[in-house]
């Protein structure tokens, strides 16, 4: 009688798991669609369960996601920060107090654009999302060129608009395409935009987005050059050669104040393209590139809480930074071309170098160009009128001098060059290794030029 007393007893367990079981899954969808409910009323701002959906008590997801931003491996670099304060201010050299501050603007440039990308999300308006991004995306230049008008620095600003140009467009995308044709594919070629023909990788992109943002630095070109013969021709024409510097000086700011005004709003006009009248399209171009987001996020108070800090902590940074370059230059032998145009650009960028290989190397190069080439486009006709009319409210040096668009022959002839070569590479959608090792060549041709480039 034992056996069939057990056989029943594990039935009735069974039954009873089985009553368990079915009774956990209907709390469980009453739990789910509550918490949906909640979420419509609360703006659909809901936070996904531990686990994956099992129940138990709510995480923190602030706490992660300021855990996600703070402690990078790049953020080690932070530690320069208080070393380049105090640098600044026990006078320790000038030495000291440029290279200190340098390497602690490179982890708080990516801080400030991951608070500035926070912010977007919890606005949840794609206007307001958009002029954030082209505001606060390019902080770290706008502030250190704000103390760099302060002190005067004209060319240095000028080399350094154009070197944050040159390497989004050149050593970003060149070495995207460099990794992303030479990293082996291990998903489906077709599912993720890459073809493999005959044992060679080609990875495909949306060409408007491309193609749009290189008509736009093209017109930035054409700005630069037509603002800089002006200057020369005028030059040449001036019979009295002492009141051609200021004549020409006086005339140049001018100019490039209008130009500045008409450059500001073809990028507002350019905003408007992607985020309005073109949205569909823009949408269509990207959709295979999109990345799911099941990141967490901060709160809005969060997030501006940590755009301002860090903001307030970049620009005492660009301040020590800036009032030791003379110093530091004459020390370590360096030009003011080479600082502005290869080595101040990494500081505002080394996190987009990282972002757009990595998007390149998973096969999501159409990620990687709009990162570099829609990085240069804020540069060129975000930043650099931002200068010349920040510079115009600071008000002209004790020559009379300003911030103008006159870069230089041989600065605008680079740029203008630059532009061109990457329009033959983006203008059929594909990318390979090849097309990658030509742009780094470019560059590196480029950094050898600025490093036996005088000073005057």
């Amino acid at each position: 009688t034992s056996a069939p007393f057990v056989a029943y007893r594990t039935w009735q367990a069974m039954v009873a798991m089985r009553d368990g079981e079915m009774l956990r899954q209907r709390l469980l969808t009453r739990h789910t669609s509550t918490m949906s409910r909640l979420a419509s009323h609360d703006g659909g701002r809901s936070e996904p369960l531990i686990g994956g959906g099992k129940p138990g008590k709510q995480p923190n997801h602030t706490m992660q996601a300021l855990k996600a931003i703070l402690f990078s491996k790049l953020n080690v670099l932070l530690v320069f920060v208080p070393l380049g304060f105090a640098s600044g201010t026990m006078g320790w050299g000038d030495s000291y107090t440029f290279w200190f501050n340098f390497l602690a603007l490179i982890p708080l440039a990516n801080i400030l654009g991951d608070a500035t990308e926070e912010l977007a999300a919890c606005l949840k308006n794609d206007m307001v999302s958009g002029l954030l991004n082209a505001t606060f995306g390019n902080a770290v230049e706008m502030i250190m060129s704000i103390a760099l008008l302060r002190n005067y620095e004209f060319a240095v600003i000028k080399s350094t608009l154009l070197g944050s140009i040159l390497s989004n467009m050149l050593l970003v995308l060149g070495m995207s395409f460099l990794v992303g044709g030479l990293m082996r594919t291990k998903k489906n070629p077709s599912a993720s935009g890459t073809d493999i023909e005959g044992g060679g990788k080609q990875q495909k992109f949306g060409t408007l987005g491309a193609m749009v943002s290189t008509s736009l630095l093209l017109v930035s070109c054409l700005c630069l050059c037509l603002v800089t013969i002006f200057t020369r021709l005028a030059s040449i024409t001036d019979e009295d050669k002492a009141v051609t510097a200021l004549g020409n000086t006086a005339t140049s700011t001018k100019v490039s104040r209008a130009c500045s005004v008409l450059i500001a709003s073809a990028y507002v006009a350019y905003i408007v393209f992607q985020l309005f009248t073109h949205r569909e399209a823009m949408a269509e171009d990207e959709e295979e590139e999109e990345e799911d987001d099941d990141s967490f996020h901060l709160s809005l108070g969060w997030s501006l809480g940590l755009l301002c800090g860090c903001t307030v902590v970049v620009s005492i940074g660009s301040e020590f930074l800036t009032d030791s370059l003379e110093g530091a230059l004459k020390s370590a032998g360096i030009g003011k071309q080479f600082v502005g145009i290869i080595m101040l650009p990494i500081v505002g960028n080394a996190c987009e170098h990282a972002a757009a290989i990595r998007f390149a190397a998973v096969d999501k190069v159409g990620l990687s160009v709009g990162i570099a080439v829609g990085s240069s486009v804020q540069i060129a006709l975000f930043v650099t009128p931002f200068t010349v009319l920040m510079g115009w409210a600071l008000g002209n040096d004790p020559q009379g001098g300003n911030m103008d668009l006159d870069f230089g022959s041989l600065n605008v002839a680079v740029m203008t060059l630059s532009v061109f070569v990457l329009l033959s590479i983006v203008v059929d959608g594909k990318a390979n290794w090849l097309e990658g090792y030509m742009l780094c060549i470019a560059y590196g041709i480029i950094a050898v030029l600025y490093w036996y480039m005088p000073d005057e």
